[in-house]
């Protein structure tokens, strides 16, 4: 199986920041057809700043013409009862929250909601009783925010997951590898501590820089992540289109 993670598009009617987003949406979308993934994940901040109806709907038009089912999860600038009411998620949707588990091929992946930059209480039980019931296998979970500081300077002092020790911990218990595929950050990056594996991808937007407290933008190449399941095991790439 090889799924194809595209996050961060921050897609607007304007150009923000002299960027064309919807472009570079398009180039991303494109390079599927280099790819030829048996599914996509978008990883959230589908809008560039405010939720938006119309932006949701084109972005839907766009991928129901895909030769490959498409999932998504909501990021801090998505408002995710609307995501769920435009993807036809509602179904997925609990209290306003987002979140959800498929077997993609028997591969156990979990969908999480962290567009408010924390899980609630009823999120975290669901949470743990998944990760409970899975814990004889290895779990591949997509959220929007990393679960672990990043070292991204400017990102893990203004916008990081506040529940980062509480989400380590639940994973530490575990006797199995969990692997969370996520974005906003805006950078290419691996994580490990413990058993659990943070694969921070770039946006189709920018890419931020690593190492400095002030916001600062590194390029603007588009990044796509590629994950790929086989009988040996997890590899990912990141292409830049």
């Amino acid at each position: 199986m090889r799924i194809a993670f595209i996050t961060d598009p921050h897609l607007s009617n304007e150009k923000p920041d002299g960027v064309n987003v919807r472009q570079n949406f398009l180039n991303a979308l494109s390079f599927l057809d280099v790819l030829k993934p048996t599914a996509l994940v978008i990883g959230g901040d589908i809008c560039y700043d405010k939720a938006d109806p119309a932006v949701y709907r084109w972005v839907k038009e766009l991928l129901e013409q895909l030769p490959f089912p498409s999932y998504y999860i909501a990021g801090n600038h998505d408002d995710s009862t609307m995501l769920a009411d435009v993807f036809n998620l509602t179904h997925h949707l609990q209290n306003g929250e987002l979140y959800y588990a498929l077997p993609l091929e028997g591969q156990p992946v979990l969908f999480l909601d962290s567009a408010k930059g924390e899980f609630s209480a009823e999120q975290w039980a669901w949470l743990r009783e998944y990760l409970t019931a899975l814990r004889d296998n290895n779990v591949t979970v997509f959220m929007h925010h990393p679960p672990l500081p990043a070292d991204v300077c400017f990102m893990d002092e203004h916008y990081p997951f506040r529940q980062s020790e509480q989400f380590f911990e639940l994973v530490h218990e575990l006797p199995c590898h969990v692997t969370v595929i996520c974005g906003h950050y805006h950078v290419e990056k691996t994580v490990q501590r413990g058993n659990l594996l943070t694969l921070v991808s770039p946006s189709t937007f920018y890419q931020m820089k690593h190492d400095t407290t002030e916001f600062a933008i590194d390029h603007y190449r588009v990044g796509v992540r590629e994950i790929n399941f086989t009988t040996h095991g997890m590899s990912s790439t990141v292409h830049y289109v």
